[in-house]
């Protein structure tokens, strides 16, 4: 075995690891039921985007979630893209 397939087998092992702390922490935390979420944002006051996302949140929480995570995504990538670029000015491959 090479070096870069131990770091791969590493790597596999560490993610199984990790993943499968996180699923039975998740069954482990059963227990009592959760209480009904009845957070309601304040309108008053915001304008534009901000009243948008809080009408989102107070009326269809599935909108306002999945709008949340596709603009969380759109971020990483441009993230990642300038990081990108400014590697390969600064002369990393």
């Amino acid at each position: 075995m090479n070096a870069t397939m131990i770091k791969r087998v590493l790597v596999v092992v560490v993610t199984v690891s990790i993943a499968s702390g996180i699923i039975s922490l998740a069954i482990a935390g059963g227990g009592e039921e959760a209480g009904k979420l009845e957070h309601k944002v304040s309108l008053e006051g915001k304008t534009g985007a901000n009243l948008l996302l809080a009408r989102w949140y107070n009326e269809n929480r599935l909108v306002y979630a999945l709008v949340v995570t596709a603009t969380m995504a759109v971020l990483g990538i441009v993230v990642g893209q300038i990081t990108e670029f400014t590697l390969r000015i600064m002369g990393v491959r």
